[in-house]
């Protein structure tokens, strides 16, 4: 796997990374064995950095680390991705391959202060699932590596944010969108389930009223 992305020459590492590289930052034995349970091996495929782009740094992206994961089995567990990219100074994209498929991973992923200490910790999960590198169309665009970041993470969640502000904002509306969903199905399966036909109509109309607040949060989302 030489540059699956058709990212530009001067980012290619291509270079194999022990799996202790990981875990010998941390002290949570079990990551030690799901990286020794699931993983085959790992591959640092690419740089994204100043030095490799032509782009200015950025006040909260200094580079993007590309990793693909082989992994030994048909599955796979994405929790212990988040506890993999806490360790890391840096800003990360998994490529994750399982049996013939490619998943791709990234985390929103920022510094904190706490307690006087800084630390990184990673927030929404986006995952693309079972991608084709024959279709997959990954974009470096920006003249910063904090728009680098954050036109990427874009990409991979679908959202249409144009900066890390952007993306948190809707991220958290996608949240509340998929919220609403489960309460639309839930007073769907109670409409099904209930027998007075008052009620019935009580439960189809809270039903639309939630729908009519998923489509405004939609055309958000869409913008």
């Amino acid at each position: 796997m030489n540059n699956p992305l058709n990212f530009p020459a001067t980012t290619v590492v291509n270079k194999s990374v022990p799996k202790n590289a990981f875990y010998g930052r941390s002290t949570d034995s079990s990551l030690r064995e799901f990286l020794t349970r699931e993983f085959e091996n790992i591959v640092w495929l690419y740089k994204l950095a100043p030095s490799t782009l032509n782009v200015e740094d950025g006040e909260r992206v200094h580079e993007i680390a590309v990793f693909h994961c082989k992994m030994k089995g048909d599955a796979y567990s994405i929790n212990p991705f988040c506890a993999m990219d806490k360790l890391l100074p840096r800003h990360t994209l998994f490529i994750i391959e399982y049996e013939g498929k490619i998943d791709i991973l990234m985390h929103h992923k920022e510094m904190t202060a706490a307690k006087s200490e800084q630390k990184w910790t990673c927030g929404v999960t986006e995952l693309q699932r079972e991608v084709s590198f024959d279709t997959l169309s990954l974009k470096i665009e920006g003249q910063s590596m904090d728009a680098v970041y954050s036109n990427i993470l874009s990409q991979i969640s679908g959202l249409s944010a144009s900066n890390e502000v952007e993306y948190k904002e809707q991220a958290e509306i996608r949240k509340k969108v998929e919220q609403l969903q489960k309460q639309v199905t839930s007073l769907q399966k109670q409409v099904r389930a209930e027998k007075q036909f008052n009620r019935q109509m009580e439960l189809n109309a809270e039903a639309r009223r939630l729908k009519k607040e998923i489509a405004k949060f939609q055309e958000i989302i869409n913008k």
